[in-house]
């Protein structure tokens, strides 16, 4: 067999190289001065991502406060402030500018440049509202600029430090659909004629009187609230009483703008009952629907939106117990009336989700748009 040669030895003179390389490198800054840009450009990107953090959840604050309130707290010293500078290390982070649109309290937002920021995103379109926020470096000593310290210990010159800021985008509007909710709708007429079209909420969602709470009757033999004769799209289904068709957990999955369809029946069937009962005292977000067709279990409803609806009682055969009385107004329904209690108000779903269009009925999403 052919013999393998041994791996030749390392010339002597290949570690002296080496070390001379070394030595230069040392001896002129020139390796340190490498590793000081390093770490510097490093501490950057760090601080970076800690001003875009502030950024967003500062923007996404404004926004969920916006969503649901007439006058929100837009100023660059609050609600925006506080969430930027949680999202810091050191808890210090400069709130460049709050605007937006969608609430008298939001300046308009004008141009999007900025020398140290390539540009803000693009103001969005189709939204209820949106809220920009702009944040930068701030040090403990009051500098918006982050100061480059390895490279100034290394020279001995003190430099300006560098801008660091971000910027983003977040819009509230109407839920694109909803995966999650009781299995039950009304129609848009009961919900303009509880509302005053579309004018009254209680603003807190928690503390009604009883001229705010409402019965909504999904079946009635004293009172339709004029819905039930106006025929049509509004009317209700025959065999059908709001009811959704619901899945193994006893919840419906909603999209807005979609058809969904009816499970019949004027008592709550299967779980839908005991989801009501377990519902009461919690804001749901309920399905609206503008147009019915068929009947029974072929029935179908056509959802514009999601309202948001304080459950505070009901009467429902089939629930347990059958019937919940309302600390507010005690028991609405009267004589065979099968029917939820409560108020509409203006509220955030829960985990939030895709935003979308169609009709606004008090449910809301906030999401980052940039």
């Amino acid at each position: 067999m052919r013999r393998l040669n041994p791996r030749p030895a390392t010339r002597a003179g290949d570690s002296g190289a080496v070390a001379a390389l070394v030595a230069v490198l040392v001896s002129t800054g020139l390796l340190f001065g490498l590793g000081a840009v390093t770490v510097d450009l490093g501490q950057v990107y760090a601080e970076r991502r800690q001003v875009q953090n502030g950024a967003d959840a500062a923007a996404l604050a404004v926004a969920a406060d916006c969503a649901t309130r007439a006058t929100c707290d837009t100023s660059s010293a609050g609600r925006a402030k506080s969430l930027a500078d949680a999202n810091a290390a050191d808890g210090r982070t400069s709130v460049l500018g709050v605007c937006g649109s969608g609430r008298a309290t939001l300046a308009p937002c004008t141009g999007t440049g900025d020398p140290a920021l390539a540009t803000c995103p693009a103001s969005p379109s189709g939204v209820r509202g949106y809220a920009r926020v702009r944040t930068g470096t701030l040090t403990a000593g009051g500098s918006t600029l982050l100061p480059a310290a390895f490279v100034r210990a290394l020279t001995g010159r003190a430099g300006s430090g560098t801008a660091v800021r971000a910027c983003a985008i977040a819009a509230w509007g109407v839920p694109a659909g909803l995966d999650d909710v009781l299995p039950l709708t009304i129609s848009e007429c009961e919900w303009l004629l509880a509302t005053a079209n579309g004018t009254t909420f209680v603003a807190d969602g928690l503390n009604a009187t009883p001229l705010q709470e409402v019965a909504l009757k999904l079946h009635s033999t004293t009172d339709r609230t004029g819905c039930a004769s106006v025929g049509g799209a509004f009317a209700d289904l025959p065999g059908g009483f709001g009811w959704l068709a619901a899945n193994s957990a006893c919840r419906a999955a909603v999209t807005n703008g979609g058809n969904v369809a009816a499970d019949p029946g004027v008592s709550a069937s299967g779980c839908a009952g005991d989801a009501v009962a377990g519902a009461v005292g919690t804001v749901i977000h309920l399905p609206i629907y503008e147009a019915a067709w068929g009947s029974g279990s072929g029935g179908t409803y056509r959802i514009a939106g999601f309202a948001a609806f304080h459950l505070s009682g009901y009467y429902l055969p089939g629930a347990h117990p059958n019937k919940v009385a309302s600390p507010v107004g005690g028991n609405l329904c009267r004589g065979s009336d099968k029917c939820v209690y409560g108020w509409f108000t203006q509220a955030l779903v829960p985990g939030g989700g895709a935003l979308g269009n169609g009709t606004d009925f008090g449910s809301r999403v906030v999401a980052l748009t940039g």
